[in-house]
């Protein structure tokens, strides 16, 4: 028996990852850049791969924080595996989607797979503030609904059975070599446990709908008034509802046929009047409502990440955002979103005395580091080298907690670097060296390539075949700064060991581009090629 996915899903995959990036939780790998740039000869290599001989390489697993005192696991794959595993769900998207409540609804609002032309999978107009806005019209549209139970699911991602998913993916696309590939696929990104999708990816998005198919259909089939944004629910109860009914219904729903529970400690009822002000805070509590809505159209998903209005731009720039943000994490329970949108506005509207709270405030902003670096390389932009005095905060800041007890976060504050938005001295970058994990490894190769470390490359090349598939690829790419005679002598050595799927296409590339590829990785995934 033999699988190969179809030339147009890889095609699709690559035009996806290469706008939006393989994750939305880790760095872009340098990967996606090879991706846009090779797509042709990436296509017709892996139309040919046989998926049911191929075995994935696993996952970086990797501690991330969901909030003031909560954590979340991560995971990323590497290039090839990502592409092939996106690939196999867009193969049968149709399938899943089938099995959905038709998407004109409100039932099941979030990530509807749509095989258009363009470069996202997913249907437009079906954003969280879309969201927000169906729910709006929802209860201003009928006066009989009188309270709305807010509910969501407890550790959602992590918790789904992969016995369930099999059984689901069976009865979506029976005897189809993609949903083969999934469960093999999720299985090795999962090798030591029964349960979980891979978090911050876009084919477990799909496959995350796909498990609450069941659920979305049970409630409209009991007459259970509701919507849903993946494992947020919202239930719409009219005088005579009871809420503890239609919560009852849906917890036994999610436990005995999907092993999951709700979280009790998100789980309430609103009044009508509640409810609507509620909606209305979550955008417009900034400051007047033209300030409001501004902010408001910054809370699309990263999916429809478009540019703003200009309109709302010269607003957002009127604001003391920075105030706003201040006031926000003074906040015993800060709103992670809220906090993430505020950061979003800084980026768009860059203003200069952002780089005196950014330095003053570093260590305190760490938890948001995802947010403070990208905040950063966008005013780093427009004020060259004018956050080069935190290089030393930077690494000390790295060494000890937070970062140093959360991947996450070491992650993206190492970044600055991997970008060059800071330039570390020899002497400082010596003090990260000794970072354990694969994913530090990665990123101080490509620092190390920044630095002009040839000697580093040259003494490690004997080591390549002792390094993981997923360390591989940042070596050999920060490598990149020898000269071009001994790089491209030394990748004609390597090519025999370098046997992943694309791997010889990503070596030519890699010669092809020697002087210009860690400048690529500075740069968004779509970015990279312009």
């Amino acid at each position: 028996m033999a699988f190969r996915l179809a030339a147009d899903s890889i095609r699709k995959a690559i035009a996806h990852l290469c706008k939006f990036g393989d994750t939305d939780v880790f760095p872009h790998l340098p990967e996606l850049a090879f991706f846009r740039d090779e797509s042709s000869q990436v296509v017709d290599e892996l139309r040919q791969l046989d998926l049911d001989a191929y075995n994935p390489s696993g996952a970086i697993e990797a501690l991330a924080p969901k909030s003031r005192f909560g954590f979340r696991i991560t995971h990323q794959l590497s290039a090839v595996d990502t592409l092939l595993l996106l690939a196999a769900v867009i193969e049968i998207g149709d399938l899943i989607e089938h099995r959905r409540l038709p998407a004109t609804g409100i039932e099941a609002f979030s990530y509807r797979f749509t095989p258009n032309d363009d470069e996202s999978i997913f249907l437009p107009n079906h954003t969280y503030k879309d969201w927000l806005h169906v729910q709006q019209a929802r209860v201003q549209g009928s006066l009989k609904l009188k309270q709305v139970v807010f509910t969501d699911i407890s550790d959602f991602y992590s918790r789904v059975s992969f016995h369930r998913l099999d059984n689901l993916l069976d009865e979506a696309a029976p005897s189809h070599g993609a949903a083969r590939y999934i469960k093999k696929s999720l299985k090795f990104i999962r090798a030591r446990q029964s349960f979980g999708l891979p978090v911050g990816g876009t084919a477990a998005r799909i496959l995350a709908e796909l498990a609450l198919a069941d659920t979305d259909n049970a409630l409209a089939d009991h007459g259970i008034s509701s919507t849903r944004f993946v494992d947020d629910f919202r239930i719409f109860l009219g005088a005579g509802d009871s809420p503890y009914d239609a919560l009852g219904f849906l917890a036994q729903q999610l436990s005995i046929n999907e092993g999951l529970g709700l979280n009790a400690s998100k789980t309430r009822v609103y009044s009508r009047q509640e409810f609507l002000g509620h909606l209305e805070s979550l955008v417009t509590d900034i400051s007047t409502d033209a300030e409001g809505n501004a902010l408001g159209a910054l809370t699309a998903n990263i999916y429809f990440d478009d540019a703003p209005d200009p309109a709302d731009v010269e607003t957002l720039k009127a604001l003391n955002l920075l105030e706003y943000l201040q006031k926000e994490l003074d906040q015993e329970n800060y709103d992670m979103g809220r906090v993430k949108v505020l950061f979003r506005a800084l980026r768009i509207t860059k203003p200069q005395e952002a780089i005196d709270y950014i330095s003053n405030n570093f260590s305190e902003l760490l938890v948001f580091s995802k947010e403070v670096t990208l905040l950063m390389q966008a005013i780093e932009n427009d004020y060259i080298s004018c956050f080069d005095n935190l290089a030393e905060t930077v690494v000390e800041s790295i060494l000890q907690p937070p970062a140093s007890s959360v991947q996450l976060i070491r992650t993206w504050s190492l970044e600055l670097f991997v970008r060059g938005v800071i330039a570390p001295s020899a002497a400082l970058f010596r003090r990260l060296e000794s970072l354990p994990t694969v994913t530090d490894k990665r990123q101080l190769h490509i620092i190390r390539s920044r630095l002009e470390n040839k000697n580093y490359f040259r003494q490690n090349k004997t080591s390549f075949d002792q390094m993981s598939q997923l360390e591989q690829s940042a070596f050999v790419t920060g490598a990149s700064c020898l000269p071009r005679d001994e790089y491209e002598t030394w990748l004609q050595m390597i090519k025999p060991s370098f046997t992943a799927p694309t791997g010889h296409l990503f070596l030519r590339w890699l010669q092809t581009h020697k002087d210009r590829v860690i400048l690529k990785l500075a740069r968004s995934p779509q970015e990279a090629t312009e």
